[in-house]
């Protein structure tokens, strides 16, 4: 398995969109065009992930000084469960090692009918060395969100201004 991560293009922007909206729910995203239109090469970098020529997945990240927020990172459906999550996470680690890196997973209660699920994400990123900050932060959907790091800790502050500014582009 190679992983490469390519910027969405004119060529991968439809693949891309498809993964986007078969990963997410509606209350979670910001509309794609969204963020095609804000991304860039400095600070709001959106990508394909590919294993060597086959696009499995899609991730879109913001870097914040010294933080680098994973705002969504999704696998395809017929390649999930096969090692990619874990890879793409491993490679944003190498290649940020100098961020605080950052996001978010949706609130793990039992009160959720999908509660097994989130808790097999925040197992997940925690094998791969996330820890909880201990906060929730709330979107402007209603959704709550535990906040994960790696490499330092991020305050709820820092969290809150990026769901701000996400409110701001809807």
């Amino acid at each position: 398995m190679t992983i490469v991560l390519k910027r969405v293009n004119n060529g991968n922007r439809d693949e891309i969109k498809k993964i986007y909206e078969d990963s997410f729910p509606v209350e979670e995203m910001v509309p794609y065009n969204k963020l095609i239109e804000i991304s860039n090469d400095t600070d709001h970098l959106f990508y394909g992930i590919y294993d060597d020529d086959t696009l499995v997945g899609m991730n879109y990240l913001i870097i914040e000084k010294d933080m680098l927020y994973v705002l969504y990172l999704a696998i395809g459906k017929g390649y999930q469960s096969k090692g990619y999550g874990k890879a793409v996470i491993t490679e944003i680690k190498s290649k940020y090692s100098g961020y605080r890196i950052c996001l978010n997973i949706e609130e793990v209660h039992p009160k959720f009918i999908n509660h097994d699920q989130r808790m097999k994400r925040r197992r997940f990123y925690q094998l791969l060395g996330f820890e909880s900050q201990d906060y929730l932060v709330t979107n402007y959907e209603g959704i709550t969100f535990e906040t994960m790091s790696i490499n330092g800790d991020v305050a709820y502050e820092e969290t809150k201004a990026i769901f701000d500014y996400l409110k701001n582009l809807m």
